[in-house]
């Protein structure tokens, strides 16, 4: 059992991994796409013990200063990867496996050149989905409203998803979820933030 370091290191384990074996329990599983100081997830764990958490961040000072604060926090449910998340996405993890995914405030990439760069395309989806069990949540958080738009055209084309918000498809307001650093930051300034959430469609009702 590795309960030492919340830093996960693939290379101590076969791939796939099996994350009962990772975090020495087998929990309901929620992954975070791009944890940043760890605020979120970090309280995330110590809301629900009952449930384990990775963390995928690409950038290493974020890796370390999220692992210090699991470690102050002593929280054995909550495991840190430093990878690119499509590859992790694509070869770390089993089918299936998770009930909750959380991205909060993805890059928005504004300049149209750069759009390209966005996380949250068709094949990006695909992948998520695979590792989603059916029924999984998705939720997003971002300050950026024609990327919001684009993300929620992005969900109803691949029909793998069901937005679970009516019309306009986001809300501006979730009481009881933990706030980013960023998202604290942006509501003192008065920014709207605006909140999605999917449900991945069960295999009953799936296209395929």
């Amino acid at each position: 059992m590795h309960t030492s370091s919340p830093i996960l290191d693939v290379t101590e384990y076969y791939l796939p991994l099996d994350l009962s074996e990772v975090f020495g329990a087998k929990k309901k599983l929620t992954l975070e796409i791009g944890f940043g100081d760890g605020g979120f997830i970090t309280e995330m764990a110590r809301r629900k013990p009952d449930w384990n958490f990775i963390g995928i961040e690409i950038k290493r000072k974020r890796l370390i200063k999220a692992a210090k604060r699991v470690r102050k926090e002593n929280l054995q449910n909550v495991k840190l990867l430093l990878m690119d998340a499509k590859i992790a996405l694509e070869e770390i993890f089993t089918p299936l496996v998770f009930s909750a995914v959380y991205i909060n405030f993805p890059d928005p990439w504004p300049k149209d050149r750069h759009r390209k760069h966005r996380i949250i395309n068709p094949s990006f989806l695909e992948v998520l989905s695979g590792v989603m069990k059916y029924e999984a949540v998705v939720e997003i958080a971002s300050d950026h409203q024609e990327y919001i738009s684009r993300i929620i055209e992005t969900f109803e084309r691949t029909k793998l998803f069901r937005n679970e918000f009516p019309p306009p498809g986001y809300l501006s307001t979730m009481p009881n979820r933990p706030m980013t650093k960023y998202e604290a930051e942006f509501k003192q300034e008065g920014r709207e933030v605006y909140y999605l959430r999917f449900m991945k469609i069960g295999k009953n009702l799936h296209r395929r």
